[in-house]
């Protein structure tokens, strides 16, 4: 006798998801140079030597590219390219006093409270593409201090330190398990599963409504990785490519497949604008 679902699921949806590595890895670099990140000679040199594999067991020539393309957007925000990072504890907002960002940006990090504020962060990304790797997850704390720049933690932590809030979510309070991290070595994290594609494509043929969307500036997921596996699951295009808006603006584009399942790119103005 087949049991009935706990969950009375209807559909889903994900927001640049990790999904598989070829399509989401493969697309870094393509999207870098198309987003004028890296030079045209850089790309043409690692496409050249990784023959469109970025990723993995790759030789050593392609391996120096990769490096040498990760060493160029170092110093970008992962989730966010046209967003600002700090790099170093001694950068502050004041290297953006005289600069042409919007005024909100330049006054990122400034605060009245008495709490602390960092004015960085371990960087958010999984380290070094290993999540995509079977097995134990380095977190960037096990990698002594390793990290990439990215935004601020700071009201994430001053709100799941809330006690109120904690109670709410059923978290122990903060006298017995001390502050929420954004990145702590406390998890042990194991990656076990590889490609999601197949899932999608079960859960899509069920019927399931789904909803695949994606920051168009996001650099760790790129969009374009997300949509090329998107059209790998063959379903035909019953919407097609077209602008959604947002306050009377253009704020991304979507398509729409059968199967119930949308792809949805959002513009970096409204993802910012949102968050």
């Amino acid at each position: 006798m087949a049991l009935k679902p706990r969950i009375n699921l209807k559909g889903y949806l994900i927001g640049n998801g990790a999904t598989d590595a070829d399509y989401d890895l493969n697309s870094f670099v393509p999207f870098a140079h198309g987003m004028g990140l890296i030079s045209t000679d850089l790309f043409e040199d690692v496409s050249a030597a990784c023959h469109g594999t970025f990723w993995g067991k790759v030789n050593d020539v392609c391996q120096e590219n990769i490096d040498r393309n990760r060493w160029e957007l170092k110093d970008l925000n992962t989730y966010n390219i046209l967003a600002p990072c700090y790099h170093h504890p001694e950068v502050q907002e004041t290297a953006f006093v005289n600069s042409s960002l919007p005024s909100s940006f330049r006054k990122l990090g400034e605060t009245e409270r008495p709490f602390p504020v960092r004015k960085r962060t371990a960087g958010l990304s999984w380290p070094l593409g290993l999540p995509v790797s079977s097995g134990h997850v380095t977190l960037w704390p096990e990698l002594g201090g390793r990290s990439l720049p990215c935004m601020s933690d700071e009201l994430a932590t001053i709100w799941l330190d809330d006690e109120d809030v904690r109670a709410a979510i059923h978290a122990k309070p903060k006298s017995l398990i001390g502050s929420w991290e954004l990145n702590t070595s406390r998890i042990d994290y194991t990656h076990d599963i590889g490609s999601m594609v197949e899932y999608h494509k079960k859960f899509t043929a069920m019927g399931y409504r789904v909803l695949i969307y994606s920051g168009d500036h996001d650099l760790c997921i790129p969009f374009t990785g997300t949509e090329a596996w998107v059209r790998s699951l063959g379903y035909r295009v019953v919407n097609s490519w077209r602008p959604w808006r947002f306050g009377g603006q253009v704020a991304g584009y979507t398509q729409g497949y059968d199967h119930n399942l949308t792809f949805l790119a959002i513009k970096a103005w409204i993802w910012t604008h949102c968050s």
